[in-house]
């Protein structure tokens, strides 16, 4: 994978947070050692992250603001970021904390 095909999957989800409750914060690059890139997510009461490595894999994870309990967290390996929609659709889940999407 390369590292502009991930920042590009970030960025192509933040239109469609629109009236969701959920926002796209930031979006970082990292060249060092193994490229990677990392998103953050605000949500009603959650944060959330997805890092992703240009080696394919990618780490999701959402805590609840209010007391610190992690409600979801995730390890994918990939070749292509359209493989990360069902995870990402779990990620969304447990940023507007639904139950069920603990993902452990």
């Amino acid at each position: 994978m390369k590292l502009d095909e991930i920042v590009l999957w970030y960025r192509s989800k933040q239109d469609l947070l629109t009236n969701t409750g959920i926002s796209l914060t930031d979006v970082r690059e990292r060249t060092e050692h193994l490229s990677a890139a990392g998103a953050d997510f605000n949500g009603p009461d959650s944060m959330g992250r997805i890092n992703g490595w240009v080696s394919g894999e990618f780490d999701f994870e959402v805590v609840r603001v209010s007391d610190g309990r992690d409600l979801f967290w995730r390890h994918v390996t990939i070749s292509a970021c359209n493989e990360l929609e069902a995870v990402y659709d779990e990620f969304l889940l447990a940023m507007l904390g639904n139950s069920g999407a603990d993902g452990t």
